[in-house]
């Protein structure tokens, strides 16, 4: 698959892997090319079929001063219970101001994944750690590359 500015991944069985729910992390290189990484919640496709993700303010203050300097943005979907991941990487098409639909969204995705986690054994107390409340912002980004990052030979290879 080439570099594609137009690349859809937004099919149904896509939108049914992510909504299992799976681990979201977003990265992104902010000035001097530091890169900046946190775990995101909330993943799903707009209609316009950009990737949407929800941001906890509260986790991520320097990703978001990286996210501004406008380069693009990586973004890492595993399930944990297969390890099968896939990365994404484009162009940041907009990050919104910190919202009640956000936070919420974040919250019920979280809730959902830690039923996941709770099939390997995990508690809730256990995950507490990986979400805190308060203001939350959508971050969208158009996909125009898109990774194998399932554990394996083909880990890293384009699709």
């Amino acid at each position: 698959m080439q570099k594609d500015a137009s690349l859809r991944l937004d099919t149904e069985e896509f939108r049914a892997w992510i909504d299992a729910p799976v681990a979201v992390q977003v990265a992104a290189c902010g000035e001097n090319l530091r890169p900046q990484s946190v775990r995101a919640f909330g993943v799903s496709f707009d209609a316009a079929g950009a990737l949407q993700v929800a941001l906890l303010d509260a986790q991520c203050p320097l990703l978001l001063v990286a996210l501004r300097v406008g380069r693009p943005v990586a973004v890492n979907l595993t399930h944990p219970l297969t390890f099968l991941g896939r990365q994404l990487k484009g162009p940041v098409l907009e990050l919104e101001e910190p919202s009640l639909e956000a936070a919420l969204a974040a919250q019920r995705y979280f809730d959902r994944f830690v039923q996941v986690l709770a099939k390997i054994g995990m508690t809730p107390e256990q995950c507490r750690g990986m979400f805190h409340t308060g203001p939350a912002r959508f971050l969208r980004m158009q996909p125009s590359e898109l990774f194998d990052q399932t554990p394996g030979a083909s880990a890293g290879a384009r699709l």
